[in-house]
């Protein structure tokens, strides 16, 4: 069992596609479940074909991707802003329950970024969210990747944690790499050797990104095997406390 019952915690799951937050969703929840909390699952992504939970509200059973552009004549793009808008009228139900998590569209910077995104998350209660960065990308691009995470969660206004999930995928070197920079992105600025643009620009904003990082802890997460989900558990009931610290 868990430490503490929490009733209505809405945790918004976000991050760019091929991040696992599908996947992230489904482990976390069944964890939680384990723990012996009661959890519903909500799928806000018109566009996804399979998901590895059970939807207790899924936004496809009033319109899907496909459906848009078969309906309305519109290409990829232009359907997924038209289920943005479609998404602007969506409200999500309310669930008794301890956690009810929300999985997002995988194209983050379109739900992020255009009204839906802050109207649905400001129809929430308090919510807290989850960013997550996949592990697998090469260490050199965690700083556009965390700068990202931080435009995100000022673009919709909450409190939200930042994860590395695929750990199981990362090498013992690459892993303490990747807590290094994270913790101080300003001492590795000398260390890596970023390619193209992002070479001239890597020392000053390592050293922005060391000024305006939340001072929190981030955890490296497999979604795949479980690993450290129950740290995840333990800094969702720190960001609640008032009192909480996630350093």
């Amino acid at each position: 069992m868990g430490l503490l019952t929490v009733i209505d915690m809405d945790v918004v799951i976000l991050g760019p596609a091929g991040s696992g937050k599908s996947l992230l969703t489904a482990s976390f929840g069944m964890y939680l479940r384990n723990e012996g909390y009661t959890v519903k699952f909500v799928n806000l992504d018109p566009g996804c074909t399979v998901l590895p939970y059970e939807c207790d509200y899924d936004v496809r059973s009033m319109f899907t991707i496909e459906g848009i552009m078969q309906s309305e004549g519109l290409g990829p793009n232009g359907a997924m802003l038209r289920a943005m808008e479609k998404l602007c009228r969506v409200k999500i139900p309310r669930f008794n329950v301890d956690f009810t998590l929300i999985d997002t569209p995988g194209q983050l910077e379109v739900f992020a970024f255009h009204k839906s995104g802050p109207k649905i998350v400001n129809s929430l209660q308090d919510p807290v969210g989850i960013f997550v960065i996949d592990g697998t990308i090469d260490v050199e691009d965690l700083p556009a990747a965390y700068l990202y995470a931080l435009a995100v969660r000022y673009r919709l206004g909450i409190n939200m944690i930042t994860i590395i999930n695929k750990a199981d995928l990362l090498s013992d070197t690459k892993a303490e790499i990747i807590r290094g920079y994270l913790l101080n992105p300003s001492k590795y600025k000398g260390k890596l050797k970023p390619k193209g643009v992002l070479h001239d620009i890597y020392s000053p904003l390592s050293e922005l990104l060391q000024r305006v990082i939340p001072a929190q802890r981030i955890p490296l997460i497999s979604a795949k095997t479980g690993e450290k989900l129950n740290e995840l558990l333990n800094m969702l009931y720190e960001i609640k406390c008032v009192c909480g610290d996630l350093t």
